[in-house]
């Protein structure tokens, strides 16, 4: 009992565990859609404001109020308007500018994803004065709303809620799994098996075929009806968001009240802990940090103010605090803006919950062939059905019977399920090669890619960023590390140096990056090289470098960040929008106070600065200043090498006193210009690239794949990296090395002459322009036009910007795979025909939303992923045409059985054990092919080169079905013969009728007419009830025992044909045969029946036999035929050896001999058992077929004509 009892527990234990981790996976596929979801929308909002600026730079020459670029600085080559500026104006201009937005009609259009994206960059809450807030609302800040106005405001923005989409009960679920399309074929074929079984319960072989279609019908219901049901979980999680209980300010009163009856207007409380119940607009905040985790993915809390830090974006504002969000510390005081479907959440959950994913191409294929295979099956199930009632005059069961047969016969059913062990045994495959496959579809997805849009940074390089060189007092130095240094050897740059001081300073203090001493046991003798660093890798560098001189943790003690107004540290990280890191410290110094910091993209960091330290003296930026920076920047750049640029500004303590009250988190907040900064110095990084990245790149350009680097490097460093891995070939020159030579040609100009283009991620901004004033079809004209350049290269890009190259690469009919690492490459990855995910680097928002993810974050394993992609299509095209080969095998025999009335050759259960026996090992065993030599030198296939295509099913069908066909039927009209039956004597035995003569006499007997003695076709029971054996006189008497001849029913067996099938002859009054009988021992044991017990000579029981040949000749057909499909163009005994073929090919033999010498199984599958003789027909014919296959391939290799037509 106690074992019992533990075992219980242990059980419940386990349901528990499991539920928790479905709850897990649940939960984090919610987190990560909704992630997802967000940062799609803030990219499109920061995508619409760049359009906006741009269009306002361009109408207005003079520059943005409070964000003022140096006059005196032109433009760089790579360098077109500076979109990082926000305009200063006044909260009630913005409004009103907002405003006239607002009033204009909206764009009609039915997409929610663009209707969305629409709504919340015309929201104005966040950005409006208090005080107009306060009206639009008529609430009050000090008493909030009401009791009255609670009413109105109620039946005017509703329920504080998400609305609940109408749930589906699961039984209807279940029942549109149970009723589609295929689903039904397999239904109504059960159905009428049934019928047919209880019509003639004497053949149980229809019941046993209708059991395994309600089998087949029922898992391919459950396993899609599981995948919907966590979709259905995913959406029933968003209730979670929502908090049971809110503290809100009513009529003067703070009152504690349920969530759901917030309304827009109320005053709401929020303190540590508690969530928040609805978008709300901060009015008080005592440093209230909230976890923005749930909709950003940022998992340090961010401190929400009173201020509004991003007027352009609601999305990234510090004032506003979304629903769904939980309070980590402090507390504040907000105004209810917006509640139920209209929160940020509300939307985001809604567009989540329309969200679906397209299908794969794989998916397409497969969906085309069973609407195919359906359509062909119920075609030929009614012509049939017509033919043998209408035409033949078949009885009307028997023909229901023969339309079954003809439809089973049609429908591969082991195919999908072959497909299914497919793709999972590549994704095994895959995994030992490190890529790991989240969708099986998705593998052959992979081998159809014609464009990878891949990052650079830890894909094509190591991620392991070096200090190569240092440009200070216009001189560029090599950085050795002094560890490297040989004993006495100096460095070639001079640690004690001025410039050099102050490039470290500013090095070191605009980076965050430090070393993780706290997994090294010896902490005292520290190998700085080899220590864990956290920190991105650019940063990783520069500390790895610098640690050699100074220490950097006391390096950067010495000078002590300034605190903010909101008491959070003056720093403004990276960003791809900005291009530059800011930090404000307390520096004393003559006339100061504090001192700017700032480091970012060289020509971005440059543009802000009016001079340059050299030689222990500033020096105004002039144009031979600006030709250095220019030619040093390119040099570095053509190098491959990631260059930084450093900067400093001292700010004078007349405008900044000491105890000024800064604020460093966005350009529109700053309290001093970006201008007139020191220039510091270069620095340049090398992330050399992956030793196996260039030649997988010469792969895929061999397979007829694009490779395209979407990068954030500037476009010097990102063409020299892209030669450096053959995604440009070193000869071809880009469009930057024509405008180089060239100094007159424009960029659009130079782009269009060269097939190499390098593209700065501001032109495509100005393209989107450019083809909106220039009237073309698309604003992305310009754009699908530099991705169907042989070579493209992206440089200073966005995150944005790559979804929008990904769109582009879509709509020009490319098979795209994106890949990336970041929260914000996320939406890029989903659009994408196939999303790749790193896995060392890669967020878990990004590898959610992939299809697969590479555990080495190596591009080459994704050359690799493409390999087994090709493979997997190939080798499913030969499963298929295997399985189909014997399909025709079941097809023919229905065709000779309707049309030449044969006895049927092969029973349905037979051919059930063809499709979802014998066949399925052996076809599983070609998912174990190894790939054909050509795999990775052909194009990438066409949407129009089907995984079933016209030459597949005509080698299929029409040559070698057409041999297994032969083969079948030579076996068994050889059966036949053996049992007496001549093969010109079968041709309309089907339908025939004949005198029921004595059960179990097969012997021969005296004819009273003729007084023939050894009479065979003597019938007495014709004697009996006519009671003269003339007949010319008896003959209307006989016709009383006269029945049609059943075929199935297995005890008409035990009466012998020969004394059945007899004719009058009217001159004599003779009884005669109908058939020219041969010869058949009926008293040899080799012709006896143990199911019958009695011989198998001359009675329907010879069919069993005969059925039996018919297919065991086809299973020692599929023998060769496994063999055949080995490879489509070169011979067999070139490809490598497949073990699990032969394990297969083992199986079903052991399966053919099971199911003809076991003696209960004969009786249900009709079959009988063979002696060896009668195997070799079969196996002459297998030989044949192999043969037959080997000529077709040789001509295939030979003559380019016969390639064409016979190539599948």
């Amino acid at each position: 009992m106690k074992e019992v009892e533990l075992n219980e527990k242990s059980i419940k234990n386990d349901l528990q565990d499991n539920n928790q981790v479905l709850d897990q996976s649940v939960n984090r596929s919610m987190n990560s859609a909704i992630v997802r979801k967000y940062e799609e929308l803030r990219q499109s909002i920061n995508i619409r404001n760049s359009q906006n600026f741009y269009k306002s730079n361009k109408n207005n020459t003079q520059a943005l109020k409070g964000f003022e670029e140096p006059i005196d600085i032109p433009n760089h080559v790579n360098s077109l308007v500076n979109f990082d500026g926000y305009s200063q104006n006044t909260e009630y201009d913005m409004h009103q500018q907002i405003t006239v937005q607002e009033k204009k009609p909206a764009v009609s259009t039915t997409d929610k994803n663009e209707r969305s994206k629409e709504e919340l960059a015309a929201k104005v809450d966040h950005k409006i004065s208090l005080s107009e807030l306060k009206n639009k609302y008529k609430t009050d800040f000090q008493n909030g709303l009401q009791e009255d106005q609670v009413g109105e405001h109620l039946a005017l923005y509703g329920e504080n809620k998400l609305t609940e989409k109408q749930k589906t009960p699961a039984w209807v679920v279940i029942l549109k799994e149970l009723t589609n399309g295929f689903a039904i074929m397999l239904w109504v074929s059960a159905g009428l098996c049934f019928l047919a079984y209880g019509l003639t319960p004497d053949d149980p072989s229809n019941m046993y075929l209708a059991i395994v279609l309600l089998i087949v019908i029922f898992i391919t219901a459950f396993i899609t009806y599981q995948q919907n049901a966590k979709s259905e979980a995913l959406l029933n999680s968003f209730k979670s968001f929502i908090p049971q209980k809110s503290t809100v300010l009513r009529d003067g009163k703070v009152k504690n009240i349920e969530s759901i009856k917030l309304v827009v207007g109320d005053i709401v409380l929020i303190k540590a802990g508690e969530k928040i119940p609805a978008d709300i607009r901060i009015l008080e905040s005592s440093e209230m940090k909230v976890d923005n985790s749930a909709l950003t993915g940022e998992s340090e809390p961010q401190l929400r103010t009173v201020d509004c830090s991003h007027p352009e974006n609601y999305l990234e504002t510090s004032n506003i605090a979304f629903f769904g969000t939980l309070c980590k510390e402090g507390t504040a005081k907000g105004i209810v803006i917006c509640t139920g479907d209209r929160t940020t959440l509300g939307q985001i959950a809604d567009l989540s919950s329309g969200e679906k994913k397209s299908k794969t191409p794989l998916r397409t294929e497969l969906d085309r062939f069973v609407y195919m295979v359906t359509i062909l099956g119920i075609f030929l199930c009614i012509l049939f059905f017509l033919l043998a009632y209408l035409v033949i005059g078949f009885p009307i069961m028997s023909c229901i019977v023969f339309g079954i047969g003809i439809l089973v016969a049609n429908v591969p059913e082991g195919l999908l399920g072959c497909i299914t062990i497919c793709l999972a045994i590549t994704a095994k495959n895959l995994a030992k090669k490190q890529v790991l496959v989240k969708n099986l579809e998705a593998v052959e997805t992979l081998g159809s890619t014609s464009c990878i849009c891949t990052d650079k940074t830890g894909t094509l390089t190591q991620n392991v960023m070096t200090v190569k060189h240092i440009w200070i007092n216009d001189t560029v130095f090599e950085t050795p590390y002094l560890l490297h240094l040989q004993k006495g050897q100096q460095p070639p740059y001079d640690t004690n140096d001025i410039g050099f001081k102050t490039l470290q300073q500013a090095a070191m203090i605009s980076s965050e990056a430090v070393f993780d001493l706290s997994s090294l046991q010896d902490q005292t003798n520290v190998d700085y090289l080899k220590c864990p660093v956290i920190g991105d890798a650019t940063e990783t560098g520069l500390i790895r470098f610098y640690q050699q001189i100074d220490d950097v943790n006391k390096f950067r003690s010495q000078f002590k960040i300034v605190k903010n107004s909101d008491d959070t540290q003056s720093r403004m990280p990276f960003s791809s929008q900005h291009k530059f890191a800011l930090t404000v410290v307390e520096e004393e110094s003559e006339n100061s106070y504090y001192a700017v910091y700032m480091k970012g993209a060289p020509e971005k960091i440059w543009s802000y600065c009016s001079t340059v330290y050299s030689n222990n003296q500033l020096n105004e930026i002039d144009n031979q200043w600006q030709q250095k920076f220019k030619q040093v920047n390119l040099q570095f750049g053509k190098g491959g090498e990631r260059v930084l640029g450093f900067a400093k500004l001292v700010l004078p303590a007349t405008q900044f006193p000491k105890g000024t009250q800064f604020h460093v988190q966005n350009p529109s907040k700053f309290t001093f210009q970006l201008a007139r900064f020191q220039f510091c110095g270069l620095v340049s990084l090398m992330d050399p690239p992956k030793p196996r990245v260039p030649y997988a790149i010469l792969e895929c350009r061999s397979a007829g794949i694009k490779v395209i680097m979407v990068t954030g490097d500037q476009p010097p460093t990102a063409a020299a990296i892209a030669k450096e891995v053959n995604i440009v070939p070193h000869e071809i020159i880009t469009n930057e090395d024509l405008m180089e030579n060239d100094q007159t040609l424009d960029w659009f100009t130079a782009s269009e002459q060269c097939e190499a283009i390098i593209v700065h991620g501001d032109r495509i901004l100005e393209s989107f322009e450019k083809s909106i004033e220039e009237k073309r079809e698309s604003p992305d004209f310009y754009l699908r036009q530099w991705v169907n350049k042989p070579y493209c290269v992206f440089a200073r890009t966005t995150p944005a910007q790559k979804l929008q190259i990904v769109e582009a690469c879509q709509k020009e009919g490319f098979i795209v795979a994106a890949t990336g690492d970041g929260v914000n490459d996320s939406p890029a990855i989903k659009k994408a025909d196939i999303g790749v995910s790193m896995n060392l680097s890669g967020s878990d928002v990004t590898k959610d939303a992939a299809d697969m993810i590479l555990l080495d974050d190596d591009f080459a394993s994704i050359v690799l992923g493409v390999e087994e992609g090709r493979k997997i299509f190939d080798n499913l095209k030969k499963s298929c045409v295997y399985l189909l080969t014997s399909n025709m095998t079941e097809i023919v025999p229905f065709l000779a059985f309707i049309i030449l009335l044969l006895p049927v050759p092969l029973s349905s259960i037979y051919m059930l054990v063809l499709q979802v026996g014998t066949d399925i090992w052996p076809a599983i065993s070609l998912a174990y092919e190894e790939a054909e030599l050509d795999v990775m030198t052909r194009k990438p296939r066409k949407k129009t080169d089907h995984l079933c295509s016209l030459k597949l099913v005509t080698i299929g069908y029409f040559q070698m079905g057409q041999l297994e066909s032969a083969a079948g039927f030579v076996g068994y009209y050889m059966m036949f013969n053996y049992f007496g039956f001549p093969v010109r004597e079968l041709f309309g035995l089907a339908n025939v009728s004949g005198y029921t003569p004595l059960k179990d006499d097969f012997d021969v007997h005296k004819n009273p007419f003729t007084g023939n003695q050894q009479d065979p076709y003597f019938n007495s029971e014709i004697l009996r009830v006519a009671g003269t054996y003339d007949c010319r006189l008896g003959k209307k008497a006989a016709s009383s025992i006269k029945s049609d001849i059943n075929w199935q029913k297995l005890t008409d067996g035990n009466f012998d044909l020969r004394k059945s099938l007899l004719k009058c002859n009217e001159q004599t009054g003779e009884w005669l045969p109908t058939v020219n009988w041969s010869d058949c021992d009926v008293k040899s044991s080799k012709t006896w029946s143990d199911v019958t017990s009695q011989t198998a000579c001359y009675s329907t029981e010879a069919l069993k036999w005969a059925q039996t040949g018919f297919f065991s000749s086809v299973v020692t057909s599929q023998w060769s035929n496994v063999f055949a499909c080995k490879s489509r163009k070169m011979s067999f005994v070139t490809s490598s050896v497949n073990s699990v073929m032969f394990q297969g090919i083992i199986f079903e033999t052991a399966l053919l001999c099971f199911l003809l010498y076991v003696p209960g199984v004969q009786v249900v599958f009709g079959s009988r058992p063979y002696e060896f003789w009668m195997f070799c027909h079969g196996l002459f014919f297998s030989i044949s077929l192999l043969l037959w296959d080997e000529v077709r391939k040789f001509t295939t290799r030979r003559f380019k004509w016969f390639f064409k037509f016979a190539y599948w």
